[in-house]
Formats: C-alpha cells, sequence, structure tokens
C-alpha cells in the first residue's frame, strides 16, 4: 500500500456501503439501475430472470425493439440459464440482444460461446489481485505522493455534491466528446445518489472540489464506476490521490475492477487505460455477446447494408 502523509487519515466506511447479504444482485443487474438508463434515452427496461439481471430494450427502426444489456457491462448471475435467457427475449418480440457479460463472472468463453452467435473480445479490464499485493507503478507512487500531499480526500454523500458532480462530468463529457448513453442525462445521477452501495469519494483543495470517483463493492469486487477531475484537479494529482483511496477504502475486498479504456475500442495507448494501468498487477477479458432473435425482421433492418459486418446488431453500425 502506498505510503499515506501524516494526518491522511483511514477513510471512514458509510453506513450501508457493504453488502449486507451475499445474495444481493449486482447494482448493474437491478432492474432500477437499468430503468434510469432508460429514462434518459427513451428506451425501457426488463428484468430478465434466467439471467438474473435487467436489460434495456431500445427502439428500432420500422418498429421493432432490441435488447441491450446495462451500461457498461452485464452482470449475469454465475449460474445464468444463457440460452433461456435468450427464448425469453425472443419471446416478446425482439429482433436482437447485444450484451458485454461482467469479466469477473464469465472472463472465459466456454459457457458464452455456445450460448451467442457473436462472441468476440471486447475490453480489456485491469484488475488489482489483493493476493499478489498492491505496488502501483513509480510513475503512480510518485503522483499519489503529489496528490496527496496536495489534495484532502474524503467520502461524501454524492446528492449533496450533485451540482460539483455535475459540473465535473459535464467537463469530461466537453473534453472527450461523449455521446450516447455514456453522456448520462437525468435520472441517472439521481438514482446512484439514491443507491448506498454506490460511494462517492471527492478530492479537495483548499475548500474547491477538484475531482470525484464513484465506486461500489460486490461478491468480494471493488469496482471502479466513474470519475472526473476539473483542471485544478489535473494539476494537484486528484485522480491518483482519488483512485489511491478508493483502492484502501476497499481494502477487504479480493479484486479491485478498474474497468478498460475510454470509448469502444480497446486501445492500451489511451490515456486513461495507461492511468489505470499503472496501478493494475493483471487483467482479463470482457467479451461482447450477442444474438439475433428474429431473423426476418434483422434482414429487414439490415436492407442493403452487410449483416456480415463486425459490428453487432448490423443495423446499428
Amino acid at each position: 500500500m502506498t505510503a499515506r502523509p501524516a494526518g491522511v487519515a483511514k477513510l471512514a466506511r458509510p453506513v450501508g456501503s457493504r453488502e449486507t447479504a451475499a445474495a444481493t444482485r449486482h447494482p448493474y443487474g437491478e432492474l432500477g439501475y437499468a430503468q434510469a438508463i432508460a429514462d434518459g434515452q427513451g428506451w425501457t427496461a426488463v428484468d430478465v430472470a434466467a439471467w438474473g439481471t435487467a436489460v434495456n430494450l431500445r427502439p428500432a427502426a420500422l418498429g421493432a425493439r432490441d435488447a441491450a444489456g446495462p451500461y457498461p457491462r452485464t452482470p449475469l448471475a454465475p449460474d445464468a440459464d444463457l440460452a433461456e435467457g435468450l427464448a425469453q427475449l425472443g419471446a416478446q418480440g425482439l429482433v436482437s440482444a447485444v450484451l458485454v457479460p461482467d469479466p469477473l463472472t464469465f472472463a472465459a468463453t466456454a459457457r458464452l460461446q455456445p450460448a451467442f452467435e457473436v462472441c468476440r473480445p471486447f475490453k480489456t479490464h485491469l484488475l488489482i489481485d489483493h493476493a499478489r499485493g498492491y505496488a502501483p507503478s513509480k510513475h503512480h507512487r510518485d503522483e499519489i505522493r503529489r496528490g496527496l500531499r496536495r489534495c484532502r480526500i474524503e467520502i461524501v454523500p454524492l446528492a449533496e455534491r450533485m451540482a460539483e458532480w455535475r459540473t465535473l462530468y459535464a467537463g469530461l463529457v466537453g473534453r472527450r466528446e461523449v455521446a450516447g448513453v455514456a453522456a448520462f442525462p437525468d435520472p441517472y445521477f439521481p438514482m446512484l445518489a439514491a443507491t448506498p452501495r454506490f460511494v462517492a469519494l471527492a478530492a479537495f483543495v483548499g475548500d474547491a472540489v477538484a475531482g470525484m470517483t464513484i465506486w461500489f463493492e460486490h461478491a468480494g469486487a471493488a469496482v471502479y464506476h466513474l470519475a472526473a477531475a476539473n483542471a485544478l484537479g489535473y494539476a494537484n494529482g486528484a485522480a491518483y490521490a482519488l483512485n489511491d483511496a478508493a483502492i484502501a477504502h476497499f481494502g477487504g475486498a479480493a479484486v479491485v475492477d478498474l474497468g478498460g479504456g475510454a470509448g469502444l475500442a480497446d486501445d492500451r495507448s489511451d490515456g486513461l487505460f495507461r492511468f489505470k494501468q499503472g496501478f493494475a498487477n493483471a487483467e482479463t477479458t470482457a467479451w461482447l455477446c450477442g444474438s439475433v432473435l428474429d431473423r426476418a425482421a434483422y434482414a429487414r433492418l439490415c436492407g442493403a447494408r452487410d449483416s456480415r459486418t463486425s459490428f453487432f446488431p448490423a443495423y446499428r453500425g
């Protein structure tokens, strides 16, 4: 663990942030989570009993609808009946289904490939396996020390810091030209704030918020969800200090899932990927999986577009 300057105390864990029962559903799999995404996009949400998760239903051309796993990945239950879940979606008249199974549960394709027509590598997730110890790179250790000297890190109620978080995230959206689901219109952030399992940490320089990050813990894994910083945060190493503090806060987790890089491509040169890589000591692959549920409707939607394109579903390419 990175040495902490005197006066930097271990963060207190807020009441309700740790799971009370092993059977608690993954936060991304809750119907309310999928519904918050749906409400901002004009979609709907439905629970897939065979998978133990909710998914989003999206309108398509010609009056069709398809299914997509929740952003950023779909936490299929370990005992999920994959074929039955596809059958349940097909029974609702959907054209196709696409999702990225949580790689902490489905890191290999032994069960995925027989169930889905499309199954290909999507993103590399960077991990910290605590059994191997936590040892950031030398560059990151230096940046963490600088960040902890200059920033004060606190766990904060997201609801009380919503305006500051929205400003930080809007800056990120503008800088990176984020579009689609990840732009997160209302009511997504209020839903996070109302869910105790999502833990927000803020970096302060003086009394000013310089950066924030949102995490949660599930089934022995601490998961990095979102983060954003402003110019003050970048100048003072807020992102490094926030990550280190969150990793310490969830120190009882067996593994930390830092996620992958930005965008849809698995780009190891991406700045976010390199930032996370400096904390990690392991990695795993997240797979994109999809199936056609109504072939006639799928062909109509594709029209003259080549349905063999690498994008799935092809009619959205």
